[in-house]
């Protein structure tokens, strides 16, 4: 559910902190019932109980929070021990976040909501209606947004300040994690769609000729020709513009005619399942790290930053785990299970 990705995006590289964020999510009703069972650690002045794990447990292997989350490790659904690790990081970031004063207000709750309504184009009925369906309620939702919040807030105040990524530094992990299409041309490409209303299309190429005839013959107007015939509404205000492609990461369609046109010139119609497309070639880069877009090195810059926030964040945790005061019971050994 797009939703539910959304609410789950800004930190999705930290998936030791995320992971955690869902075990409250789910079972903060049923350990606020808790009944006398068996103590398995104490962490600083809080415990975690027998049941707490059976209760998580039975939580991620659901199907409304697979449908939710999913992407748990199989070693926390197997093991007892690994789902007791999350729950012990669960309670020394909660700590933490109490600590520090960055637990999340009511307004910011809702504002955040607001956000998720908006990127995913639905209401608010509709979320409530979906959420019954999974089995969840408006609270453990907001709940989950609350906690993602709070744990925002602690990135970016113990985390984040001290991480800056450098154009050296951005050089060389485009080095390291170079994908194969990174060494190909790049084609920055913007189009008019002209789609295929009638049942034979016939009336749409002919159109896309008529169109193309006079794009081709001006493509420095290509913007206006964009903003009067496109079909194609949701790229009209930025002239049509689709992005940057390496020929391998094209529709089969672009793919030969993209790298066979100049850049500043438009191609012929091309007919794809949506319509006809007339595309312009913008910009055509080599794949070497000096020649990227803006919008790939964006990309890779944010890439390595979720990477180094991962690295960071399981240190931090570390470090956190060696100052608190934590005792495991005697009585069972979670390792061997």
């Amino acid at each position: 559910m797009e939703t539910y990705i959304e609410m789950n995006r800004y930190l999705t590289a930290l998936r030791s902190l995320f992971l955690v964020v869902t075990c409250l999510f789910w079972c903060h009703q049923t350990l606020a019932k808790r009944t006398i069972d068996k103590t398995v650690v104490i962490v600083n002045n809080d415990i975690i109980l027998e049941s707490d794990i059976d209760n998580f447990l039975e939580k991620i292997k659901s199907k409304s929070f697979q449908e939710l989350f999913g992407g748990i490790d199989e070693n926390v659904l197997k093991n007892r021990n690994s789902a007791l690790q999350l729950l012990v990081e669960e309670k020394i970031i909660d700590q933490q976040v109490k600590k520090l004063d960055l637990t999340a207000s009511e307004s910011e709750v809702d504002g955040q909501i607001r956000a998720i309504l908006k990127r995913n184009g639905i209401s608010r009925q509709q979320l409530q209606d979906r959420l019954k369906q999974l089995g969840a309620t408006m609270q453990e939702y907001r709940d989950g947004i609350r906690r993602q919040i709070e744990r925002r807030n602690l990135v970016e105040r113990e985390i984040k300040p001290s991480l800056e990524v450098t154009e050296e530094q951005l050089r060389h992990f485009y080095m390291r994690n170079a994908r194969p299409e990174d060494s190909e041309t790049q084609y920055k490409i913007a189009h008019i769609l002209i789609e295929n209303k009638d049942k034979d299309g016939v009336k749409a190429a002919e159109r896309a000729k008529r169109i193309w005839a006079d794009v081709s013959n001006k493509p420095e107007n290509f913007e206006t020709f964009v903003k009067d015939f496109s079909d194609d509404t949701s790229t009209a205000e930025s002239g049509g513009l689709l992005g940057s492609f390496s020929p391998s990461s094209l529709i089969k369609e672009f793919r030969e005619a993209v790298p066979k046109t100049d850049v500043g010139k438009v191609t012929s119609p091309i007919k794809t399942a949506a319509g006809y497309h007339i595309v312009k070639i913008l910009e055509a880069t080599t794949g070497d790290f000096a020649n990227l877009s803006k919008e790939r090195k964006d990309a890779l810059r944010n890439q390595m930053i979720a990477v180094e926030l991962e690295k960071r964040m399981a240190m931090w945790l570390e470090r956190k785990k060696n100052e608190a005061f934590i005792k495991k019971s005697l009585d069972k050994d979670y390792a061997n299970q």
